[in-house]
């Protein structure tokens, strides 16, 4: 414990040796390293193993990688890339697919609704039914009679689900801009 705290500067030091190791030393830092380590003998000990290490390395011939290995690994990010946008489209599609479908979903029940209220009305509300009708459109007669009669008795659960079903297209959409093909989430090899 008591050499722990003879070395304050440890990783700074640290850092130096590697640099000397390297020859990226200015002349004064290199005075000031062989100082502390005239004084240090935690970083002395540390010194001698990275000058032993370095030795080892130099004396070792380089290998490079076996035949073939970098034609494999652009094979493997090139498959990696097109799956990415498989994927992507795939997703894209089906969250566009599921938007469209909500929203041919509310048509119709939008026009199922105004022809059960036509239907329902009888012959005696048929004259208000079709000025109604006529001046709005049958669009905006079922519409109208959704909002007062339907989502009146029904606003809590139908705003719950309408509001889940926008955090999770929300959350969707997010996920396939953040993983979009080209975005900036790459390795280093491409």
């Amino acid at each position: 414990m008591g050499g722990a705290m003879q070395c304050e500067h440890n990783e700074q030091f640290s850092l130096l040796m590697s640099l000397a190791l390297d020859g990226m030393l200015s002349a004064g830092e290199q005075r000031n390293l062989h100082q502390h380590l005239a004084g240090c003998p935690i970083c002395r000990a540390e010194w001698e193993a990275m000058q032993q290490a370095s030795l080892l390395f130099a004396q070792s011939d380089m290998v490079g990688p076996p035949l073939g290995f970098a034609v494999r690994v652009e094979r493997r990010l090139e498959r990696q890339s097109q799956k990415q946008k498989r994927t992507f489209g795939g997703l894209a599609v089906l969250t566009s697919s599921l938007s469209l479908a909500g929203i041919t979903v509310a048509a119709v029940l939008l026009i199922a609704l105004a022809a059960l209220a036509w239907s329902s009305l009888g012959p005696q509300g048929t004259s208000a039914v079709s000025q109604v009708a006529s001046s709005v459109g049958l669009m905006g007669k079922g519409a109208t009679l959704f909002l007062t009669e339907l989502l009146l008795r029904y606003v809590t659960p139908l705003l719950a689900v309408a509001g889940i079903g926008l955090v999770v297209l929300i959350g969707i959409w997010a996920w396939l801009f953040a993983h979009r093909p080209g975005s900036s989430q790459r390795n280093g090899y491409v």
